[in-house]
């Protein structure tokens, strides 16, 4: 009889295609991986996977295998789903998970209160740029600047977050003012890594600061942030982030700055458990509350 650890395990690596990064997901040690899988392919007596050049690529069996372990896997999620509903009480473990600006600047103040009222609730809030999977119930909620993909995921507009152009004093006295008429020749910008997508500085920042040289790149707003505050150059960041950072300025730029709407996620399944439920609605309260500073130019 399969053992729904050893397909855990499967999947892990099938999805992410590398040792490491199904051991990041697994939250175990990169090692653990490999003898996991070795052990399940001895004991099904085949192979199921086979090693490409960009990581390890399922095989003819892995691939009949797969479809069968994503069913097991949804009939488990629906069965943990169906026992977190029945508890009636705001108590137990509630996941919650964002980006690192989002944490620190909107997930800390909306839940700290919420916390503090409910002392039978474990709140697991995990700031991580890579976007844990709802629908794989890697987390109970998600706040995020984009949409969720999956039809499984349960999403809802809570906010709109406005973006602006920021420096130090240090640079400012350095470097000057920006010319945005020249795009920003003669300046250094502070970019963000190419494998994040769907961000508004791919069509914000080109006409203002084109001609900047990007000194440096990085894949999250909160080191942006403190990156910018040392000095080093400019940085799109959001206005909740940067006017709260010390040592930054907001810089005045032509036109409208833009903005991105947040939204809030949660699996179809578990929206009735009453502590995820809960959970949801005073995020969403306390963004309402928070809609001066996330987007002070409404």
């Amino acid at each position: 009889m399969l053992d729904w650890d050893d397909l855990r395990f499967f999947l892990a690596l099938s999805r992410h295609g590398t040792m490491s990064a199904a051991a990041r997901s697994l939250r175990v040690a990169q090692p653990t991986v490999g003898r996991r899988i070795a052990a399940f392919e001895k004991r099904l007596g085949a192979r199921l996977f086979t090693r490409s050049p960009t990581g390890w690529a399922l095989s003819p069996t892995g691939r009949r295998l797969l479809a069968h372990a994503e069913r097991i896997e949804h009939e488990i999620l629906a069965a943990e789903t169906v026992a977190a509903g029945r508890d009636e009480g705001l108590e137990g473990k509630i996941r919650v998970t964002a980006s690192e600006w989002l944490v620190r600047s909107v997930l800390g103040p909306a839940l700290a209160p919420f916390a503090a009222l409910n002392p039978g609730l474990t709140l697991d809030i995990i700031a991580d740029a890579r976007h844990l999977n709802l629908a794989r119930r890697e987390a109970d909620l998600a706040v995020r600047p984009s949409r969720f993909k999956q039809q499984e995921v349960f999403q809802r507009a809570v906010a709109e977050v406005e973006f602006g152009l920021y420096a130090s004093d240090t640079y400012l006295a350095r470097h000057g003012a920006p010319d945005f008429r020249s795009r920003a020749e003669g300046h250094v910008l502070i970019g963000m890594t190419d494998d994040v997508n769907a961000i508004v500085d791919l069509d914000w920042l080109p006409p203002l600061v084109g001609n900047a040289r990007v000194a440096v790149r990085m894949n999250g707003r909160e080191p942006m942030a403190t990156v910018a505050a040392a000095g080093v150059g400019l940085a799109c960041l959001p206005r909740v982030l940067g006017d709260s950072t010390p040592g930054l300025r907001l810089l005045t730029t032509p036109g409208v700055r833009p903005q991105r709407t947040l939204w809030l996620g949660v699996h179809r399944m578990a929206r009735t458990t009453p502590r995820v439920r809960a959970a949801a609605t005073a995020i969403a309260t306390s963004l309402d509350r928070l809609r001066p500073l996330l987007s002070p130019s409404n």
